[in-house]
């Protein structure tokens, strides 16, 4: 199983063969438990095993359901390895119990404001969002990340929305920290450019 390629395993779990199905199991198994203990142990400093073990059923069951939806989702684009596609996919289905469980886990981060719109465009005021409300700001935010390249949406997403680190978004996506660091500042510099156009074309 180790020297099949991800294409392979993927479409074997997708064509419902049970055998390539177990197998997958049995090779990402130990990888989701930790992704799932380190994740909640960086949100919420503390893991309960019947948790961990509970979120790491849920992951794949996720990953299997509606005939390999999150799988077939799966593009091997930008460098994206598949085992950083679960990792992904790992982080989202844990913050997402963090938050429907009302885990007060999130609080310390910002993403409930979009990290403070973004973190204010990175610092570069004045800037015709700080004339909008939070509704207005919210809407041409989501207009602005359909134009931006996968990775960066995917980080921006992830870092200002979801309330990972840096350090955490690198290593979801599989890419060095300072790499991170630069798409981040690129992408924000590209958002603003497409906040600004938006609303110059609405006057």
């Amino acid at each position: 199983m180790e020297q099949l390629s991800d294409q392979e395993i993927l479409q074997g779990c997708i064509s419902e063969d049970m055998h390539y199905r177990e197998a997958f199991v049995r090779l990402f198994s130990d990888f989701i438990y930790k992704t799932v203990q380190y994740t909640l142990k960086t949100k919420i400093n503390y893991t309960r095993k019947m948790e961990v073990e509970d979120l790491h059923n849920t992951v794949f069951v996720k990953l299997f359901e509606k005939r390999c939806h999150k799988l077939r989702q799966y593009k091997g684009k930008n460098g994206c390895s598949l085992r950083s596609w679960i990792r992904l996919i790992t982080i989202r289905t844990v913050i997402d119990y963090l938050r429907k469980t009302n885990i007060d886990a999130l609080s310390k981060q910002k993403n409930d404001d979009y990290y403070d719109i973004l973190d204010n465009l990175e610092a570069n005021s004045p800037d015709p969002l700080t004339l909008m409300n939070k509704t207005e700001q919210h809407h041409l935010i989501q207009e602005g990340l359909t134009s931006l390249k996968p990775k960066d949406r995917i980080l921006i997403k992830l870092h200002f929305i979801n309330g990972l680190s840096i350090h955490e978004v690198a290593k979801a996506i599989n890419i060095t920290e300072t790499n991170a660091h630069t798409i981040k500042h690129r992408a924000v510099k590209r958002l603003k450019e497409i906040i600004l156009n938006k609303t110059k074309n609405s006057k």
